[in-house]
């Protein structure tokens, strides 16, 4: 019987393997291994999270942005923010937690903070393609708003070198900036 079970273990790690490594993310979403988007952060921990893309609904009209491409949203239009996905590199090892920090910007380049989201902590997952959603993030956009930005914050297992980021408990992997036009 234990050679039995045994048996069904490595049948199911080839499967795995042959797969391309596909893993099973906090949200549920069950995806293959992939290159992810390069992280635009001060990150040096593995794993590097990146975003791959955000949905954002304009006035009732959806819109997926990448990088730091433009949304077409002026002032006085209603912006929601409906899917984050995100991309964890493959690693090995603990790949802590992390969430997004989303916030308008100002002309200045100031983060308007009374306007500043954030979603719930997830785990970091090897080889996972994550989509944070079902978020209901509404803003009006304002006179003077320029961009919103997004950024991710890595909770890694041990102290790192970012210390605007919660004084080193995180590390900021990836910042993607929206420009409002």
């Amino acid at each position: 019987m234990k050679i039995g079970v045994w048996a069904l273990v490595i049948l199911a790690v080839l499967s795995f393997d042959a797969m391309g490594a596909a893993a099973l993310s906090d949200s549920g979403t069950v995806v293959s291994a992939q290159a992810c988007p390069p992280a635009r952060g001060v990150g040096t921990i593995s794993p590097a999270i990146s975003i791959s893309s955000m949905t954002f609904v304009v006035n009732g009209v959806e819109r997926i942005v990448r990088g730091d491409d433009t949304l077409q949203a002026s002032p006085g239009d209603t912006v929601r923010l409906r899917e984050v996905t995100i991309c964890v590199e493959c690693f090995s090892g603990d790949g802590g937690n992390y969430c997004v920090d989303i916030s308008p910007m100002d002309r200045n380049g100031e983060a308007i903070f009374s306007e500043h989201k954030g979603t719930h902590m997830m785990r970091g997952v090897p080889c996972c393609v994550d989509i944070i959603s079902d978020l209901d993030y509404t803003w009006t956009v304002g006179e003077g708003w320029k961009s919103l930005t997004a950024v991710v914050n890595h909770w890694t297992p041990g102290k790192t070198k970012d210390l605007e980021c919660a004084d080193g408990l995180c590390e900021r992997d990836d910042r993607v900036i929206i420009e409002l036009r």
